[in-house]
Order: C-alpha cells, then sequence, then structure tokens
C-alpha cells in the first residue's frame, strides 16, 4: 500500500497527512511486517527510523489503560473485515493524545486474512471537547438535582420531548411527553397556564407562570415555570427551554395559616375591589369584611367569614403567601 507513496505523489501524501492529521500503515499478516507513513510516525510520537515499524511497537507507546483492548487487534484482525478502534498514546515529553483508526482487512482466495490496512487520525481535540461537554453535562445535572428543580425541553409547538430531573414514574413521564402534562395541573389553574403559553408563543417572548402541579402522590404542590423560546437565524422559534421550581417552604400556606386584615386589603387593592364589591362576591357583609381589615394580625380562626372571603379572592387570582420569616402577604397568581 505505502508503495503509492513513492515518487511524485510522496510530497503530496505528506502534505494531506499534515493537513488532515492522519496517518497510514500497512501490515502482511503472513510475514507480520508493518509499514509506516512518515504521518503514522507523527501521530505515535514517534521518529522516523527510531524503532522498527511493529504492532509491539505501537503497544509500547498505547497509554497503559488501552493496551488491553488495543492488544485484542492482533487477534481481531485475522478474522474480522473491518476494525474501528480509538486509543491513546503518550507522546515523547508526556502528551497524550487520542487516535482513532480504521482498519480494513484483506483476505485471499480461501478467504483467509492476508493483509490489512489502516487509516488513522488525530482525534485528541474532538476527544478532549466531548470531555468539557461530559463534565459539564454532569455539572449541570447534578445542579438540577441539588435545586430539586425539573427542567423541560419542548418542540417549537410546545409539545414536551424531553424532561430532566422528574419525580414521576415512566408511565406518567411518558404522558406527559405526549400533551399529557395538562393533566398534572391543577384543574383552576389550566386555563391561566394555556393563556399565558399561548400569548408568549405568539409573541416569541418567555413567560413565568405560578401554579399547581400534581406529584406522585396525588398531592398539589406550588410550582413557578419559566419558559424561554430558543430562536432561529430568522427568528423563528426552534424550542422552548423551560424549568419548574418549588416555591418557597409554606409559601402557599398550611393548614394552620390563616389570612391577616392585611392581606385582604392588599388583595382587594390587586384587585381593584371595593368592599362592596368583595362582599357581593363572597356574599357577606360590608361590615364583616371591615371588621376583619381592621386587624393587621390573623382574625379568629373559627371565623366562619375568613374561608369565604379567602376562597373568593383566591378564585379572582390572588395568592395568599406565609413565608417562614417577614409578614404574610399576597400576589398575582
Amino acid at each position: 500500500m505505502l508503495g503509492l507513496l513513492k515518487g511524485g505523489t510522496e510530497e503530496t501524501f505528506g502534505i494531506i497527512e499534515r493537513e488532515l492529521r492522519c496517518g497510514f500503515w500497512s501490515w502482511d499478516l503472513r510475514s507480520n511486517e508493518m509499514q509506516w507513513s512518515r504521518g503514522y510516525y507523527d501521530l505515535l510520537g514517534i521518529e522516523p527510523g527510531k524503532v522498527l515499524p511493529s504492532f509491539s511497537s505501537i503497544l509500547q507507546v498505547t497509554h497503559p489503560e488501552d493496551r488491553g483492548a488495543q492488544a485484542e487487534v492482533d487477534r481481531i484482525v485475522r478474522k474480522a473485515s473491518t476494525i474501528r478502534r480509538k486509543f491513546r498514546v503518550i507522546r515523547r515529553g508526556g502528551n497524550v493524545a487520542w487516535i482513532y483508526c480504521q482498519i480494513i482487512v484483506f483476505v485471499d482466495d480461501e478467504g483467509n486474512s492476508e493483509k490489512a490496512l489502516g487509516v488513522c487520525t488525530d482525534v485528541t481535540v474532538q476527544e478532549d471537547q466531548l470531555s468539557r461537554l461530559r463534565v459539564a453535562d454532569e455539572r449541570y445535572r447534578a445542579l438540577v438535582k441539588a435545586t430539586g428543580a425539573v427542567v423541560w425541553v419542548a418542540k417549537s409547538d410546545g409539545r414536551l420531548h424531553e424532561v430532566i430531573n422528574c419525580e414521576h414514574g415512566a408511565e406518567v413521564q411518558a404522558a406527559v411527553l405526549n400533551s399529557g402534562w395538562l393533566q398534572l395541573i391543577h384543574p383552576d389553574d389550566r386555563d391561566d397556564t394555556i393563556k399565558v403559553r399561548e400569548a408568549a408563543s405568539r409573541e416569541k417572548r418567555g413567560y413565568d407562570v405560578v401554579h399547581r402541579i400534581r406529584h406522585a402522590d396525588g398531592s398539589f404542590k406550588w410550582k413557578r415555570s419559566t419558559g424561554q423560546p430558543v430562536l432561529d437565524g430568522a427568528g423563528n422559534v426552534k424550542e422552548w427551554l423551560g424549568i419548574s421550581v418549588d416555591l418557597e417552604p409554606d409559601t402557599a400556606g398550611s393548614a394552620g395559616d390563616s389570612i391577616t386584615g392585611a392581606q385582604v386589603r392588599a388583595a382587594r387593592g390587586l384587585l381593584r375591589w371595593s368592599v362592596m364589591d368583595l362582599a357581593h362576591a363572597a356574599g357577606i357583609s360590608r361590615a364583616t369584611i371591615r371588621r376583619i381589615e381592621e386587624l393587621d394580625a390573623a382574625p379568629n380562626h373559627n371565623d366562619p367569614a375568613l374561608s369565604s372571603i379567602e376562597a373568593t379572592l383566591s378564585k379572582a387570582g390572588v395568592e395568599f403567601f406565609f413565608p417562614k420569616t417577614g409578614k404574610p402577604g399576597v400576589r398575582p397568581r
């Protein structure tokens, strides 16, 4: 094979090998003699003429962790027609390089392996890039797991095709990926979620929505879901990236929390409701509302008007939250 490099084509092959960072070898499987091109010497980090081309010479510069698999080539090459191998070599000075080699085996008329041709390329740059990507991916997944967030990727039409760190089982995740994600959202929050997503899709912008999502145990928990479009060069949406995170512990309140008069006043302010508007919507008297609003602290837990007021304001789009530190508050839902 390397006879092709003699004469006028040798210089041309040398240029090709240097530019493509590749090299060639041929191996007579009957005499066990090998020939290496100048490019292959360079791949191994060996000066031409310093060693006799042989498979054992290749093993000598092969990284110790790759020698076992590389040694198998001697046996496999006599039985296979094509072999692909990727291995590391340690060059002069201790530099480690990755070599990808495709080996083609030629057989005689009786089907016995006769010769082998190796076409090898330096893939160190690609392997280093893949290694950095793997490290970045591992860090990213560890960070997602540490935050407890659910990360998702959706197609341009909004259909999910990847969900990371989802606590639900395989069947539920399959349903989610088939647009069944809407069934996990609390019925009272679905319409608002759909409206927010559709508006963001039309305007090709990000969105932020707070809603309740059903967990594997059947309970609903408050989440903040944020989505961001990924645009192509023409400004069209290629896909959506999003994250859903738990709100702060006790943000949505617990069975022991009761809304305060200050929260009721603030909620009316958000909705631009008068006392009469709230009284009419909740079916209670204006005097009762004024009595409750006069107290900045929580009124008597047994006050039957509280549950009606809270339900009415929540239905109108107000969320009451109770942080561990600081005062209770309200915000649009």
